[in-house]
């Protein structure tokens, strides 16, 4: 049997583990529990371990710290990481001890969990068989990969007139022209409480998501893919080949298999909403090019919202110009004439271009930035708000992170509704926007609120709402929504009908660790504590 060791330091996650499958069915015997890191370090040093299932965030050593130092010295030890979904620096630094999956706690099942200790066997029986690695040959296929990804993306990027005749031969001799095919993977990042990722921590995520389509392209492709980078914040790019030769000749199962397993990892450790599309099967150098071109008719279309189905349709699409030309400074004039009839009337006009006209992304990625660069400046002069706080307001970073023609009229919306309120109200008290969002929190206190779903619904940016929220209330946005979901909750344990666990899925919590976290930020004790001391003042 295999010896398995749980750590985790809550106690309902502990016993919830232990409980959740018949250990011995699963041919594993659970030999040791941990509460934190250096106490489970001690018991691997005096008993033998197969699988440790290990909690990222604990108290003494942290999860990635005892990763780190039992690999060193019990590398054939096969690691199950335990995460919530906040933790995801912690889980990029993991992964390079090889672990063999990442459970989601507050959605971990029996079958999920059966599922992962089958592959933490095979992937301990596969080490424990295993040789020492040849260091030399893997640095020169590494070197050989990145090679051949520069010869691709020229190919993909500048494919026009002859090409090198190195590259030719690079590609020819490579093997990689043996039945070949692009996926093209774009993705959304969102985080809890709906605020959007900083630029720092939206490399990070970058980095970790590169790596679980690495990861799962191993898995399902073994050696033979190649991920390229296209400088984009918002996609992947993945170059696969020997689509027949090492698949059993069943590409179909295979891309079928990468393009549903990807999404869900990718949407449980990261957050991150991701599609997965891909062009034909090519084979050889003459039919690179339109592979190429296969691949930017998928990105067009999927910007232009053209239905999947019709992904796999080879033919051309038909682009007109948005003829836009000298819109920005229309729009600088109508905002420094304080023309809230003008300002509606021409983003009105812009938005309806958008939706009505078969364009390509980059026309309307330069007609954003025009926009935005001559709204800035107006307001700038104008003296309405200070250019720093419009380029939060504007939401500047997340032009570069436009994917989708639906994104650009979101955009477009929010810059219309922001500069109403910026121009016509934005210095008045009791701020309509601001209002409405309160609102919409007392309304859906029972559901997972987040800024971004929330400055939906009241029309401006997540950042703007986030600006003026606090300014009318002074105190954030996600302040509010947890001050206010505790204060129901406070209530709610007052009542007595309902246990903690209940209450914390009733205020949509994902679980009642986390519940109790946020409820001890707001209120300064636990909800079992805030139980008794209701108790006891009911009893005095």
């Amino acid at each position: 049997m295999y010896k398995v060791m749980i750590v985790d330091d809550e106690t309902i996650i502990l016993s919830g583990i232990k409980s959740l499958v018949d250990w011995e069915k699963n041919d594993c015997e659970l030999v040791a529990t941990a509460r934190n890191g250096q106490d489970a370090l001690n018991q691997v040093y005096s008993m033998p371990i197969d699988i440790m299932l290990i909690d990222l965030n604990m108290p003494v050593m942290d999860g990635v710290t005892l990763m780190g130092k039992v690999h060193e010295e019990y590398p054939d030890i096969v690691f199950i990481v335990l995460t919530n979904l906040e933790e995801f620096e912690l889980a990029r630094q993991a992964m390079k001890f090889r672990a063999v999956d990442y459970l989601l706690k507050s959605r971990l099942e029996a079958p999920k969990l059966e599922e992962t200790l089958a592959r933490a066997k095979a992937e301990r029986g596969n080490r424990t068989q295993q040789t020492v690695v040849n260091a030399v040959s893997y640095l020169e296929q590494e070197e050989r990969k990145k090679i051949i990804s520069r010869v691709l993306q020229e190919v993909l990027f500048f494919f026009g007139g002859g090409q090198k005749e190195e590259y030719v031969t690079i590609l020819k001799e490579s093997g990689v022209l043996n039945d070949y095919g692009y996926f093209y993977i774009p993705f959304e990042f969102f985080i809890s409480g709906g605020e959007l990722p900083e630029k720092e921590e939206r490399a990070k995520r970058m980095e970790l998501v590169q790596e679980l389509v690495i990861k799962t392209a191993e898995n399902i492709f073994k050696s033979s893919y190649i991920l390229l980078d296209v400088g984009s914040a918002h996609s992947i790019v993945l170059f696969v080949w020997k689509v027949y030769e090492g698949m059993g000749g069943n590409w179909e199962k295979k891309a079928g298999m990468f393009t549903r397993k990807l999404p869900s990892v990718m949407k449980n450790v990261t957050q991150t909403e991701c599609k997965v599309f891909r062009t034909g099967i090519h084979k050889g150098y003459d039919e690179l090019k339109q592979c190429a071109n296969e691949y930017r008719t998928l990105l067009e279309r999927y910007y232009l919202g053209i239905p999947e189905e019709k992904y796999q349709n080879n033919g051309q699409t038909e682009f007109e110009p948005l003829g836009l030309k000298g819109i920005g400074s229309e729009l600088y004039h109508e905002i420094m004439q304080r023309n809230l009839k003008g300002i509606n009337t021409l983003m009105d006009n812009v938005i309806a271009r958008i939706q009505n006209t078969a364009h390509q992304k980059s026309q309307a990625i330069w007609l954003l930035n025009e926009l935005n660069r001559e709204a800035s400046t107006a307001l700038a002069k104008f003296g309405v708000m200070e250019t720093s706080t419009y380029e939060r307001v504007s939401s500047i970073a997340v032009i570069d992170n436009i994917s989708t023609r639906k994104q650009v009229v979101s955009w477009l919306e929010m810059l219309r509704n922001t500069l109403d309120d910026v121009i016509g109200n934005g210095n008045m008290p009791g701020n309509p926007l601001a209002q409405k969002a309160r609102k919409y929190v007392v309304d859906h206190l029972e559901d997972c609120i987040s800024l971004q779903e929330t400055a939906e619904y009241v029309g401006v940016s997540a950042g703007y709402l986030s600006t003026i929220f606090k300014r009318e209330y002074n105190q954030s946005f996600v302040d509010y929504v947890n001050e206010t979901k505790m204060e129901y909750a406070c209530r709610l344990l007052e009542e007595g009908e309902l246990m903690v666990m209940e209450i914390a899925y009733r205020l949509g919590y994902e679980n009642a660790y986390y519940f109790s976290k946020v409820f001890r930020k707001y209120i300064g004790m636990s909800p079992t504590d805030y139980q008794r001391r209701m108790e006891d003042e009911k009893n005095t």
